[in-house]
C-alpha cells in the first residue's frame, strides 16, 4: 500500500511544483502569487491527478493487479516505464490541442513551442517526467 500512496503523493507534489514553475510561460503568469497557485493547485488536483489515475490504471491492467506498485517485480518490466510515458505524452498534446488552439481555454505567452504540433514543451516535458519520477518513488517503497 504505501508505494501506491508514495506514488501519487509524489504525482500530486511534483504535478504542483511543475505547474507553479511552468505558470510564467502563459498569458496569466504575472497573477498575483495566490491567485497563481490556487489556479496550480486545482489543475493539479483535477486534471494532472487524473491523468496519473490513468497512467496508474493502464499499468495496472498490464500487470493485472492494481497493487502492481507493491510488487518489486513489476518495475524490471518494460512497459511499467514505457505505457506510461506513450500515454502521458498522447494525453498532454490532445489536451493542449483543445485547451490552446480548439477553447481559448489559455494562452502561451513565452512558452516554448513543440513545432509540428504547435504545443507547449513544458506540459508534454510534464506528462514524461513526472509519471516516471511518481514510479520511482513507488518502487523506493516495496519491499525487496
Amino acid at each position: 500500500m504505501k508505494p501506491v500512496i508514495a506514488y501519487f503523493v509524489s504525482s500530486f507534489a511534483l504535478h504542483l511544483f511543475w505547474e507553479n514553475a511552468q505558470m510564467p510561460l502563459f498569458e496569466s503568469g504575472d497573477a498575483p502569487f495566490w491567485d497563481s497557485f490556487t489556479m496550480c493547485l486545482w489543475a493539479t488536483a483535477t486534471g494532472d491527478m487524473l491523468f496519473m489515475l490513468t497512467l496508474y490504471l493502464t499499468v495496472a491492467l498490464i500487470h493485472r493487479s492494481v497493487w502492481w506498485a507493491s510488487d518489486r517485480s513489476t518495475y524490471s518490466h518494460p512497459a511499467t516505464w514505457i505505457v506510461p510515458v506513450i500515454i502521458g505524452v498522447q494525453l498532454a498534446v490532445s489536451f493542449e490541442l483543445w485547451a490552446v488552439h480548439a477553447t481559448d481555454r489559455w494562452v502561451y505567452s513565452s512558452m516554448p513551442i513543440i513545432p509540428v504540433i504547435k504545443v507547449g514543451l513544458t506540459p508534454v516535458l510534464q506528462m514524461i517526467l513526472i509519471p516516471l519520477a511518481a514510479t520511482v518513488c513507488g518502487r523506493w517503497f516495496t519491499k525487496p
